[in-house]
Protein backbone atom coordinates (compact mmCIF):
# COMPACT_ATOMS: atom_id res chain seq x y z
CA UNK A 1 0.00 0.00 0.00
CA UNK A 2 3.17 2.66 0.90
CA UNK A 3 4.42 1.49 -2.20
CA UNK A 4 1.16 2.42 -3.90
CA UNK A 5 1.13 5.61 -2.09
CA UNK A 6 4.33 6.52 -3.11
CA UNK A 7 3.94 5.90 -7.04
CA UNK A 8 1.45 7.85 -7.20
CA UNK A 9 3.21 11.06 -5.40
CA UNK A 10 5.87 10.78 -7.80
CA UNK A 11 3.52 11.01 -10.90
CA UNK A 12 1.96 13.89 -9.49
CA UNK A 13 4.90 15.43 -8.86
CA UNK A 14 6.44 14.77 -12.19
CA UNK A 15 2.92 16.02 -13.59
CA UNK A 16 2.87 19.39 -11.66
CA UNK A 17 6.68 20.12 -13.00
CA UNK A 18 6.27 19.75 -16.57
CA UNK A 19 2.87 21.60 -16.54
CA UNK A 20 4.96 24.13 -14.67
CA UNK A 21 7.85 23.76 -17.45
CA UNK A 22 5.15 24.17 -19.99
CA UNK A 23 3.26 26.72 -18.93
CA UNK A 24 6.59 28.92 -18.31
CA UNK A 25 7.11 28.38 -22.46
CA UNK A 26 3.51 29.84 -22.65
CA UNK A 27 3.98 32.84 -20.96
CA UNK A 28 7.07 33.92 -22.55
CA UNK A 29 5.05 33.26 -25.99
CA UNK A 30 1.95 35.29 -24.52
CA UNK A 31 4.31 38.11 -23.01
CA UNK A 32 3.53 37.12 -19.18
CA UNK A 33 5.16 37.75 -16.66
CA UNK A 34 5.99 37.23 -12.76
CA UNK A 35 4.97 40.51 -11.32
CA UNK A 36 7.62 42.45 -10.32
CA UNK A 37 8.62 42.37 -6.35
CA UNK A 38 7.79 45.94 -4.37
CA UNK A 39 10.47 48.48 -4.90
CA UNK A 40 12.10 48.71 -1.05
CA UNK A 41 12.03 52.92 -1.75
CA UNK A 42 10.46 54.88 -3.76
CA UNK A 43 12.79 57.52 -5.11
CA UNK A 44 11.84 60.64 -6.26
CA UNK A 45 13.33 61.61 -9.66
CA UNK A 46 15.01 65.44 -9.93
CA UNK A 47 12.67 67.42 -11.95
CA UNK A 48 14.12 68.30 -15.69
CA UNK A 49 15.66 71.72 -16.13
CA UNK A 50 13.86 74.47 -17.92
CA UNK A 51 14.48 74.45 -21.66
CA UNK A 52 17.19 77.60 -22.31
CA UNK A 53 16.83 79.49 -25.60
CA UNK A 54 19.49 77.25 -27.15
CA UNK A 55 17.50 74.01 -26.42
CA UNK A 56 16.76 72.45 -29.60
CA UNK A 57 12.96 72.05 -30.46
CA UNK A 58 11.47 68.59 -32.15
CA UNK A 59 10.52 69.47 -35.41
CA UNK A 60 6.47 69.34 -36.49
CA UNK A 61 5.81 66.39 -38.48
CA UNK A 62 5.58 66.96 -41.95
CA UNK A 63 2.04 66.70 -43.81
CA UNK A 64 2.32 68.64 -46.82
CA UNK A 65 1.14 71.88 -46.87
CA UNK A 66 -0.82 73.90 -49.50
CA UNK A 67 1.04 76.70 -51.87
CA UNK A 68 0.61 79.04 -54.38
CA UNK A 69 1.78 78.97 -58.03
CA UNK A 70 1.52 81.52 -59.85
CA UNK A 71 1.00 80.88 -64.39
CA UNK A 72 0.27 82.17 -67.48
CA UNK A 73 -2.27 80.48 -69.57
CA UNK A 74 -4.01 81.71 -72.73
CA UNK A 75 -7.53 80.89 -73.96
CA UNK A 76 -9.32 81.49 -77.25
CA UNK A 77 -13.04 81.28 -77.92
CA UNK A 78 -16.28 82.69 -80.03
CA UNK A 79 -16.44 85.69 -77.22
CA UNK A 80 -14.44 87.42 -75.12
CA UNK A 81 -15.71 85.09 -72.51
CA UNK A 82 -15.32 82.45 -73.68
CA UNK A 83 -11.61 83.02 -74.11
CA UNK A 84 -11.31 83.68 -70.41
CA UNK A 85 -13.40 80.59 -69.68
CA UNK A 86 -10.99 78.18 -71.04
CA UNK A 87 -7.68 80.39 -70.10
CA UNK A 88 -8.89 79.71 -66.18
CA UNK A 89 -9.33 75.82 -67.24
CA UNK A 90 -6.44 75.53 -68.43
CA UNK A 91 -4.09 77.30 -65.75
CA UNK A 92 -5.88 75.32 -62.92
CA UNK A 93 -5.00 72.29 -64.70
CA UNK A 94 -1.35 73.35 -65.95
CA UNK A 95 -0.67 73.67 -61.85
CA UNK A 96 -3.05 70.49 -60.63
CA UNK A 97 -3.28 68.46 -63.63
CA UNK A 98 -6.31 66.25 -63.36
CA UNK A 99 -6.16 66.02 -59.38
CA UNK A 100 -8.55 69.14 -58.93
CA UNK A 101 -12.04 68.29 -60.12
CA UNK A 102 -13.26 71.83 -62.29
CA UNK A 103 -16.75 69.97 -62.11
CA UNK A 104 -17.32 71.03 -58.68
CA UNK A 105 -20.58 73.58 -58.02
CA UNK A 106 -17.89 76.34 -56.82
CA UNK A 107 -15.43 75.96 -59.82
CA UNK A 108 -18.29 75.85 -62.58
CA UNK A 109 -19.91 78.85 -60.73
CA UNK A 110 -16.39 80.62 -60.93
CA UNK A 111 -15.88 79.59 -64.44
CA UNK A 112 -19.51 80.88 -65.37
CA UNK A 113 -18.37 84.52 -64.20
CA UNK A 114 -17.10 85.62 -67.70
CA UNK A 115 -20.66 84.60 -69.25
CA UNK A 116 -22.70 87.39 -70.59
CA UNK A 117 -19.33 90.17 -70.01
CA UNK A 118 -18.19 92.28 -72.67
CA UNK A 119 -14.26 92.58 -73.39
CA UNK A 120 -14.40 95.94 -71.49
CA UNK A 121 -15.92 94.24 -68.29
CA UNK A 122 -13.40 91.41 -68.51
CA UNK A 123 -10.45 93.81 -68.49
CA UNK A 124 -11.63 95.42 -65.17
CA UNK A 125 -10.09 94.88 -61.68
CA UNK A 126 -13.49 94.15 -60.50
CA UNK A 127 -14.25 91.18 -62.32
CA UNK A 128 -10.64 89.68 -61.06
CA UNK A 129 -11.46 90.62 -57.91
CA UNK A 130 -14.90 88.54 -58.03
CA UNK A 131 -12.95 85.76 -59.47
CA UNK A 132 -11.06 85.91 -56.74
CA UNK A 133 -13.86 85.22 -54.18
CA UNK A 134 -15.82 82.81 -55.82
CA UNK A 135 -12.77 80.94 -56.34
CA UNK A 136 -12.93 80.00 -52.35
CA UNK A 137 -9.17 79.17 -52.66
CA UNK A 138 -8.64 77.67 -55.74
CA UNK A 139 -7.24 81.18 -57.59
CA UNK A 140 -6.00 83.27 -55.08
CA UNK A 141 -5.00 86.09 -57.44
CA UNK A 142 -6.08 86.75 -61.14
CA UNK A 143 -5.35 89.48 -64.24
CA UNK A 144 -6.02 89.77 -67.31
CA UNK A 145 -2.92 90.69 -69.17
CA UNK A 146 -4.28 90.92 -72.88
CA UNK A 147 -7.89 90.16 -74.45
CA UNK A 148 -7.49 90.27 -78.38
CA UNK A 149 -10.12 89.58 -81.21
CA UNK A 150 -12.00 88.97 -82.90
CA UNK A 151 -9.47 88.13 -85.39
CA UNK A 152 -10.35 87.50 -89.05
CA UNK A 153 -12.13 84.42 -88.21
CA UNK A 154 -14.21 85.75 -85.40
CA UNK A 155 -12.15 84.21 -82.63
CA UNK A 156 -10.82 86.33 -79.24
CA UNK A 157 -7.72 85.26 -77.93
CA UNK A 158 -7.09 85.95 -73.81
CA UNK A 159 -3.55 85.64 -71.92
CA UNK A 160 -4.39 85.70 -68.38
CA UNK A 161 -1.86 85.35 -65.23
CA UNK A 162 -3.22 83.44 -62.42
CA UNK A 163 -2.22 82.57 -58.50
CA UNK A 164 -3.66 78.37 -58.04
CA UNK A 165 -3.38 77.01 -54.88
CA UNK A 166 -1.18 73.68 -55.30
CA UNK A 167 -0.84 70.85 -52.37
CA UNK A 168 2.70 70.20 -51.86
CA UNK A 169 2.70 66.26 -50.75
CA UNK A 170 5.09 65.18 -47.55
CA UNK A 171 9.01 65.33 -49.25
CA UNK A 172 10.02 62.02 -47.37
CA UNK A 173 6.38 60.56 -49.09
CA UNK A 174 8.06 60.72 -52.25
CA UNK A 175 10.35 58.21 -52.47
CA UNK A 176 8.53 55.79 -50.30
CA UNK A 177 6.78 52.53 -51.37
CA UNK A 178 2.50 53.07 -51.16
CA UNK A 179 0.93 50.46 -49.62
CA UNK A 180 -2.66 49.18 -48.78
CA UNK A 181 -2.95 46.47 -46.25
CA UNK A 182 -6.84 44.73 -47.66
CA UNK A 183 -8.78 42.94 -45.05
CA UNK A 184 -7.69 39.39 -44.23
CA UNK A 185 -9.50 36.58 -45.86
CA UNK A 186 -10.91 33.62 -43.83
CA UNK A 187 -13.30 30.78 -44.15
CA UNK A 188 -14.51 29.86 -40.43
CA UNK A 189 -16.74 31.80 -39.09
CA UNK A 190 -14.82 31.20 -35.05
CA UNK A 191 -11.02 29.57 -34.11
CA UNK A 192 -10.99 27.45 -31.28
CA UNK A 193 -8.87 28.68 -28.74
CA UNK A 194 -8.20 27.34 -25.19
CA UNK A 195 -11.52 25.14 -25.04
CA UNK A 196 -13.80 28.56 -25.99
CA UNK A 197 -13.88 30.39 -29.68
CA UNK A 198 -12.89 33.91 -30.97
CA UNK A 199 -14.74 35.60 -33.53
CA UNK A 200 -12.75 35.13 -37.06
CA UNK A 201 -13.88 38.74 -37.76
CA UNK A 202 -12.07 39.94 -34.42
CA UNK A 203 -8.80 38.61 -35.18
CA UNK A 204 -8.35 39.19 -38.67
CA UNK A 205 -9.45 42.77 -38.01
CA UNK A 206 -7.11 42.93 -34.99
CA UNK A 207 -3.94 41.11 -36.90
CA UNK A 208 -4.33 43.84 -40.04
CA UNK A 209 -4.38 46.98 -37.41
CA UNK A 210 -1.40 45.43 -36.23
CA UNK A 211 0.47 45.03 -39.78
CA UNK A 212 -0.70 48.53 -40.24
CA UNK A 213 1.00 49.32 -37.44
CA UNK A 214 4.21 48.01 -38.26
CA UNK A 215 4.58 48.89 -41.36
CA UNK A 216 4.09 52.03 -40.50
CA UNK A 217 6.82 52.42 -37.46
CA UNK A 218 9.42 50.78 -40.36
CA UNK A 219 9.58 54.34 -41.98
CA UNK A 220 9.99 52.42 -45.38
CA UNK A 221 6.41 52.66 -46.41
CA UNK A 222 3.32 54.82 -46.91
CA UNK A 223 0.64 53.33 -45.87
CA UNK A 224 -2.99 53.99 -47.06
CA UNK A 225 -5.87 53.58 -45.15
CA UNK A 226 -9.06 52.64 -47.03
CA UNK A 227 -11.45 52.16 -43.65
CA UNK A 228 -11.96 56.08 -43.05
CA UNK A 229 -13.54 57.50 -45.91
CA UNK A 230 -16.54 58.86 -43.78
CA UNK A 231 -14.39 60.71 -41.53
CA UNK A 232 -11.93 61.79 -44.06
CA UNK A 233 -15.12 63.28 -46.34
CA UNK A 234 -15.95 64.99 -43.95
CA UNK A 235 -13.26 66.88 -43.48
CA UNK A 236 -12.89 67.43 -47.56
CA UNK A 237 -16.53 68.66 -47.14
CA UNK A 238 -15.06 71.45 -44.98
CA UNK A 239 -12.75 73.01 -47.08
CA UNK A 240 -15.32 72.64 -50.38
CA UNK A 241 -18.18 74.33 -48.51
CA UNK A 242 -15.83 77.04 -47.28
CA UNK A 243 -15.72 76.58 -43.69
CA UNK A 244 -12.05 76.22 -44.40
CA UNK A 245 -9.36 78.73 -45.40
CA UNK A 246 -9.30 79.28 -48.79
CA UNK A 247 -5.71 78.02 -49.25
CA UNK A 248 -7.03 74.66 -47.75
CA UNK A 249 -8.83 74.40 -51.52
CA UNK A 250 -5.42 72.47 -52.71
CA UNK A 251 -6.27 69.67 -50.53
CA UNK A 252 -8.55 68.85 -52.70
CA UNK A 253 -8.42 65.93 -55.16
CA UNK A 254 -5.00 64.60 -53.66
CA UNK A 255 -5.90 61.14 -52.87
CA UNK A 256 -3.43 58.44 -53.37
CA UNK A 257 -3.32 55.56 -55.16
CA UNK A 258 -1.63 52.18 -53.91
CA UNK A 259 1.67 50.83 -55.21
CA UNK A 260 1.57 47.51 -54.30
CA UNK A 261 -1.29 45.93 -52.17
CA UNK A 262 -1.32 43.34 -49.39
CA UNK A 263 -3.53 40.50 -49.89
CA UNK A 264 -3.74 37.63 -46.76
CA UNK A 265 -5.83 34.74 -45.56
CA UNK A 266 -5.64 32.96 -42.37
CA UNK A 267 -6.17 29.21 -43.29
CA UNK A 268 -5.28 27.97 -39.88
CA UNK A 269 -5.89 29.42 -36.54
CA UNK A 270 -6.09 27.29 -33.62
CA UNK A 271 -5.07 26.14 -29.96
CA UNK A 272 -7.33 23.17 -29.11
CA UNK A 273 -8.44 21.49 -25.66
CA UNK A 274 -7.23 17.59 -25.64
CA UNK A 275 -8.84 15.85 -22.49
CA UNK A 276 -8.46 11.90 -21.74
CA UNK A 277 -10.83 10.51 -19.50
CA UNK A 278 -8.93 8.10 -16.54
CA UNK A 279 -9.80 4.89 -16.22
CA UNK A 280 -8.16 4.84 -12.40
CA UNK A 281 -10.49 7.85 -11.51
CA UNK A 282 -13.17 9.88 -12.40
CA UNK A 283 -10.09 12.57 -12.83
CA UNK A 284 -9.27 13.56 -16.93
CA UNK A 285 -6.11 14.33 -18.75
CA UNK A 286 -5.87 17.72 -20.05
CA UNK A 287 -2.88 18.85 -22.93
CA UNK A 288 -3.62 22.12 -25.45
CA UNK A 289 -1.17 22.60 -29.13
CA UNK A 290 -2.04 24.30 -31.80
CA UNK A 291 -0.53 26.49 -34.45
CA UNK A 292 -1.96 29.00 -37.28
CA UNK A 293 -1.35 29.25 -40.80
CA UNK A 294 -1.05 32.56 -42.93
CA UNK A 295 -1.35 32.84 -46.70
CA UNK A 296 -0.10 36.19 -48.22
CA UNK A 297 0.77 38.14 -51.75
CA UNK A 298 2.11 41.35 -51.99
CA UNK A 299 1.11 42.31 -56.09
CA UNK A 300 1.92 45.37 -58.09
CA UNK A 301 -1.10 47.11 -58.51
CA UNK A 302 -0.65 48.83 -62.04
CA UNK A 303 0.45 45.66 -63.81
CA UNK A 304 -1.29 42.68 -61.49
CA UNK A 305 2.68 41.16 -61.22
CA UNK A 306 2.76 39.12 -58.22
CA UNK A 307 6.10 40.29 -56.44
CA UNK A 308 5.66 38.08 -53.38
CA UNK A 309 3.97 34.49 -52.69
CA UNK A 310 4.22 32.34 -49.64
CA UNK A 311 2.53 30.03 -46.94
CA UNK A 312 3.92 31.01 -43.68
CA UNK A 313 3.12 28.67 -40.32
CA UNK A 314 3.92 28.23 -36.94
CA UNK A 315 3.12 26.92 -33.48
CA UNK A 316 2.43 27.45 -30.05
CA UNK A 317 3.73 26.11 -27.38
CA UNK A 318 2.42 23.42 -26.24
CA UNK A 319 0.58 22.52 -22.17
CA UNK A 320 1.52 18.95 -21.88
CA UNK A 321 -0.92 15.93 -20.32
CA UNK A 322 -2.04 17.22 -16.38
CA UNK A 323 -4.26 16.37 -14.18
CA UNK A 324 -4.42 19.64 -12.72
CA UNK A 325 -7.88 21.97 -13.34
CA UNK A 326 -6.17 24.93 -14.23
CA UNK A 327 -7.41 26.60 -17.67
CA UNK A 328 -5.58 28.31 -20.35
CA UNK A 329 -6.45 32.21 -21.10
CA UNK A 330 -7.40 31.97 -24.59
CA UNK A 331 -6.95 35.59 -25.25
CA UNK A 332 -3.22 35.94 -24.27
CA UNK A 333 -2.55 32.39 -26.74
CA UNK A 334 -4.21 34.28 -29.31
CA UNK A 335 -2.69 37.77 -28.95
CA UNK A 336 0.72 35.73 -28.63
CA UNK A 337 0.04 34.38 -32.15
CA UNK A 338 -1.51 37.09 -33.66
CA UNK A 339 2.28 38.41 -32.51
CA UNK A 340 4.11 35.98 -34.08
CA UNK A 341 1.90 36.29 -37.51
CA UNK A 342 2.67 39.94 -37.70
CA UNK A 343 5.90 39.82 -37.25
CA UNK A 344 6.91 37.24 -40.04
CA UNK A 345 4.52 39.31 -42.43
CA UNK A 346 6.23 41.90 -41.95
CA UNK A 347 9.20 40.84 -42.27
CA UNK A 348 8.93 38.87 -45.06
CA UNK A 349 7.35 42.12 -46.76
CA UNK A 350 10.21 44.42 -45.95
CA UNK A 351 12.99 41.80 -46.73
CA UNK A 352 11.48 41.69 -49.90
CA UNK A 353 11.05 44.94 -50.89
CA UNK A 354 13.78 46.57 -49.04
CA UNK A 355 16.31 44.38 -48.06
CA UNK A 356 18.31 45.24 -44.81
CA UNK A 357 21.89 46.57 -44.94
CA UNK A 358 24.86 47.07 -42.76
CA UNK A 359 25.05 51.01 -43.19
CA UNK A 360 27.83 51.44 -40.84
CA UNK A 361 30.79 49.44 -39.42
CA UNK A 362 33.05 50.14 -36.39
CA UNK A 363 35.13 47.04 -36.12
CA UNK A 364 32.76 44.32 -35.00
CA UNK A 365 29.92 46.31 -34.32
CA UNK A 366 27.38 47.50 -37.06
CA UNK A 367 24.09 49.29 -37.42
CA UNK A 368 21.50 47.81 -39.70
CA UNK A 369 19.26 49.63 -42.25
CA UNK A 370 15.77 48.46 -40.57
CA UNK A 371 14.84 48.25 -37.28
CA UNK A 372 11.04 47.27 -36.18
CA UNK A 373 9.43 44.36 -36.54
CA UNK A 374 12.43 43.42 -39.86
CA UNK A 375 14.82 41.89 -36.78
CA UNK A 376 14.59 40.47 -33.47
CA UNK A 377 16.33 41.58 -30.63
CA UNK A 378 18.86 38.38 -29.58
CA UNK A 379 18.14 36.97 -33.15
CA UNK A 380 21.40 35.81 -34.95
CA UNK A 381 21.39 36.21 -38.54
CA UNK A 382 23.60 35.24 -41.97
CA UNK A 383 24.92 38.21 -43.42
CA UNK A 384 26.22 37.89 -47.36
CA UNK A 385 28.27 40.31 -49.52
CA UNK A 386 26.91 41.39 -52.34
CA UNK A 387 28.86 40.73 -55.60
CA UNK A 388 28.74 41.11 -59.28
CA UNK A 389 25.18 41.72 -61.08
CA UNK A 390 24.65 38.88 -63.35
CA UNK A 391 22.29 39.16 -66.30
CA UNK A 392 20.54 36.12 -68.44
CA UNK A 393 22.10 36.17 -72.60
CA UNK A 394 18.83 35.86 -74.17
CA UNK A 395 16.62 38.11 -72.31
CA UNK A 396 19.13 40.23 -70.87
CA UNK A 397 17.05 40.18 -67.65
CA UNK A 398 19.29 40.58 -64.20
CA UNK A 399 19.47 36.98 -62.42
CA UNK A 400 20.67 38.85 -59.51
CA UNK A 401 23.72 39.65 -57.64
CA UNK A 402 26.38 36.97 -57.01
CA UNK A 403 26.35 36.12 -52.62
CA UNK A 404 29.30 34.90 -50.81
CA UNK A 405 29.18 34.18 -47.27
CA UNK A 406 30.38 36.92 -44.78
CA UNK A 407 29.53 36.44 -41.32
CA UNK A 408 26.71 36.34 -39.08
CA UNK A 409 25.30 39.74 -36.89
CA UNK A 410 23.88 39.03 -33.26
CA UNK A 411 21.16 41.87 -32.99
CA UNK A 412 21.92 43.86 -29.64
CA UNK A 413 19.11 46.82 -29.35
CA UNK A 414 16.12 47.31 -31.98
CA UNK A 415 14.64 51.06 -31.99
CA UNK A 416 11.81 51.51 -35.09
CA UNK A 417 14.03 52.30 -37.97
CA UNK A 418 17.42 50.75 -37.29
CA UNK A 419 18.82 47.87 -35.57
CA UNK A 420 22.53 47.68 -33.66
CA UNK A 421 24.54 44.82 -33.77
CA UNK A 422 27.70 42.63 -33.63
CA UNK A 423 29.70 40.81 -36.04
CA UNK A 424 30.62 37.02 -35.40
CA UNK A 425 32.06 34.04 -37.02
CA UNK A 426 33.81 36.67 -39.65
CA UNK A 427 34.78 34.46 -42.69
CA UNK A 428 35.89 36.90 -45.19
CA UNK A 429 38.19 40.74 -44.94
CA UNK A 430 35.68 43.05 -44.61
CA UNK A 431 37.94 46.62 -45.88
CA UNK A 432 37.31 47.78 -48.79
CA UNK A 433 33.24 47.06 -48.15
CA UNK A 434 31.11 50.02 -49.34
CA UNK A 435 27.62 50.39 -46.90
CA UNK A 436 25.50 48.63 -48.28
CA UNK A 437 27.76 45.79 -49.60
CA UNK A 438 26.29 43.65 -46.58
CA UNK A 439 23.37 42.40 -46.84
CA UNK A 440 20.91 40.43 -44.22
CA UNK A 441 19.89 36.63 -44.89
CA UNK A 442 17.68 34.20 -42.60
CA UNK A 443 17.79 33.41 -38.78
CA UNK A 444 20.76 31.12 -37.94
CA UNK A 445 19.10 28.73 -35.51
CA UNK A 446 20.72 27.37 -32.15
CA UNK A 447 21.34 23.87 -33.94
CA UNK A 448 23.24 25.87 -36.78
CA UNK A 449 24.53 28.38 -34.26
CA UNK A 450 26.28 24.68 -32.52
CA UNK A 451 27.53 22.92 -35.35
CA UNK A 452 29.32 26.21 -36.96
CA UNK A 453 30.96 25.90 -32.88
CA UNK A 454 32.15 22.83 -33.09
CA UNK A 455 32.91 22.63 -36.64
CA UNK A 456 35.64 25.95 -35.73
CA UNK A 457 36.96 24.52 -32.70
CA UNK A 458 37.27 21.28 -34.37
CA UNK A 459 39.32 22.69 -36.99
CA UNK A 460 41.30 24.91 -34.54
CA UNK A 461 42.40 21.63 -32.38
CA UNK A 462 43.02 19.33 -35.66
CA UNK A 463 46.30 18.17 -36.26
CA UNK A 464 46.05 15.87 -39.09
CA UNK A 465 47.13 17.34 -42.53
CA UNK A 466 43.96 17.99 -45.49
CA UNK A 467 44.47 17.10 -48.46
CA UNK A 468 44.44 20.24 -51.39
CA UNK A 469 40.89 20.75 -52.74
CA UNK A 470 40.46 22.83 -56.01
CA UNK A 471 40.18 26.73 -55.51
CA UNK A 472 37.00 26.79 -56.23
CA UNK A 473 36.12 24.60 -53.68
CA UNK A 474 38.77 26.54 -50.85
CA UNK A 475 37.21 29.03 -48.54
CA UNK A 476 38.97 31.98 -47.58
CA UNK A 477 40.25 31.82 -43.48
CA UNK A 478 38.92 33.33 -41.62
CA UNK A 479 39.95 37.38 -41.32
CA UNK A 480 41.38 38.53 -37.56
CA UNK A 481 39.38 41.18 -35.80
CA UNK A 482 39.39 44.38 -37.62
CA UNK A 483 41.07 46.97 -35.62
CA UNK A 484 38.86 49.59 -33.29
CA UNK A 485 39.64 52.50 -36.04
CA UNK A 486 38.28 50.07 -39.40
CA UNK A 487 35.03 51.76 -40.22
CA UNK A 488 32.76 52.89 -42.95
Amino acid sequence: MNTARLTLALALAFSVSACDQARTALDKYTGKSKPAPAPIAAVEPPAPAAPTPSTPVAALPDAGKVGTVTVNAQGTGASAAEAIDEAMRLALKQVNGTTMDLSSEQLKMTLSLSRGRNAEALRGTAFAEQVVQSAGGAITGFKVNTLDGPDSRGFYRADIQASVAKYKPPAADSKKLKIVIAPLRYDSASFPMGGRSVPADKVAEDLRQQILTALTNTGRFTVLDRDMGGEVAQELDMISSGQAPRAEFGKLGQAMSADVIWVGKITSFAYNRHARQLQTSDRELVSYSGGWGVSQKLVNAATRQIMLSESLRGEAPKVGATTLGRGIDGGQVSEGMQNEIANRIVSGIVLRTFPVTVISREGNAVILSQGGQAVREGARYQLVAMGKEMFDPQTNQSLGRVESDCCEVVIDRVTPTMAQGRLERVQMPLDGLQPGALQLRGVVTARVAAASTEGAAATATSTKPRPARPAAARSEAPAAAPARDDKW
